[in-house]
This record gives C-alpha cells, sequence and structure tokens, in this order.
C-alpha cells in the first residue's frame, strides 16, 4: 500500500514539473475556455472456477469485485480558466457528482445521460470531483476524479 502511494505522488509530481517545464512560471498564457468529457467506467473482476478468492480492501476474500472510476481521472487548467466539464454516465444505474469547490453539488445523473457543467477555475488547488453514492470499498468505490487548477 506505502509503495502505491509513492509511486502515485511521484507521478503527481512528475505530471506537475512537467507542466510547469512547459508553461513555466512566467508564461503569460491567456486565460481560455478548457472542455473536458468525463466517462463513468465500471471495472470488474470474477473468480474463474478454479481461481482463489483475492482481498477486497476491507470486505476480505471475496469472489468478484467491481469498482466504478471516471475517465480521465485527472484534469489540467490554469487559474481563471473557464471549465466546460461534461458527464457521460454509461456505467451504473445513477451517479451523484459533487464538486462543491465550484458549486456542483450533488447533481444525479442516470445512466445514458450526459450533463454539461460550466464554471470558472477562480481558485488554485487539487480539487475532488467525487460520486457520493460510490465513497468507499463497501460501496465500489471511491469513485473520484482530480482538477488541479495552476496558479499562473
Amino acid at each position: 500500500m506505502k509503495d502505491t502511494r509513492r509511486w502515485s505522488l511521484a507521478l503527481l509530481g512528475a505530471v506537475i514539473g512537467l507542466l510547469l517545464l512547459v508553461g513555466g512560471p512566467e508564461s503569460t498564457q491567456a486565460q481560455s475556455v478548457k472542455e473536458f468529457l468525463l466517462v463513468t467506467g465500471e471495472w470488474q473482476w470474477k473468480a474463474k472456477p478454479d481461481e482463489a478468492p483475492v482481498a477486497d480492501r476491507n470486505r476480505g476474500s471475496v469472489n468478484v469485485m467491481t469498482r466504478y472510476t471516471y475517465d480521465p481521472g485527472f484534469l489540467v487548467v490554469s487559474k481563471g480558466d473557464t471549465v466546460v466539464l461534461t458527464i457521460h454516465n454509461l456505467k451504473g444505474d445513477h451517479h451523484i457528482v459533487d464538486v462543491p469547490a465550484f458549486g456542483i453539488n450533488e447533481v444525479k445523473i442516470v445512466r445514458g445521460e450526459e450533463r454539461k457543467f460550466t464554471f470558472k477555475a477562480d481558485k488554485a488547488g487539487v480539487f475532488k470531483i467525487d460520486c457520493k453514492n460510490h465513497v468507499s470499498p463497501e460501496k465500489e468505490g471511491p469513485m473520484i476524479a482530480y482538477l488541479l487548477v495552476l496558479d499562473r
């Protein structure tokens, strides 16, 4: 688990470093509109008849494991950009999208539906795009994407 965290942090650091290298802190890029399409995904593993169960976090040994995700799971914009975020629910009965930092509060999106949200990235930092019905391993989650807003 610690190795996974270290790799995740190293990857995040590399991405941020590359972004800063390309744009540079002195970059005077104009504010722009950034459009993203996030789709909901469902990953499932099922043991074959002669295969041993696997450990699923807090649930112990299981023969079936499901996880819900957003794809892509990481978005990058600059402070001041207008973000157009379209979320298309392809998997799961419904998802409850929550991005409180930018005024998207527990919006239900049913299977097959596509919802568009537009907001100004007016603060820098890393912000979660959560699904409120997949918040823990017991609920096939966590289902989270991240929005990195660079302070330029």
